[in-house]
């Protein structure tokens, strides 16, 4: 109980550059919240038809946005 009491910082998505992995078919988060979520963070957005669990399903798609995200932000 006490670890959802303790309070945080501030999330370092409102001071850092964001990649969000929108996934199209996800049954568990609705993509048009996904959309609400990554669009209220200013995130780069990245759309795919992949489920809920992409590091498992779609490694491939989740390593190429790693590392675009990574290019980036060292440009």
């Amino acid at each position: 109980m006490k670890s959802i009491q303790e309070p945080v910082g501030s999330p370092a998505w409102k001071t850092k550059p964001v990649w969000y992995l929108l996934a199209e078919e996800d049954r568990m988060i609705n993509p048009k919240t996904q959309r609400f979520m990554a669009e209220r963070m200013k995130a780069t957005i990245r759309s795919y038809a992949v489920d809920h669990t992409p590091l498992l399903t779609a490694p491939d798609t989740v390593a190429d946005i790693i590392l675009e995200a990574v290019q980036a932000t060292l440009d």
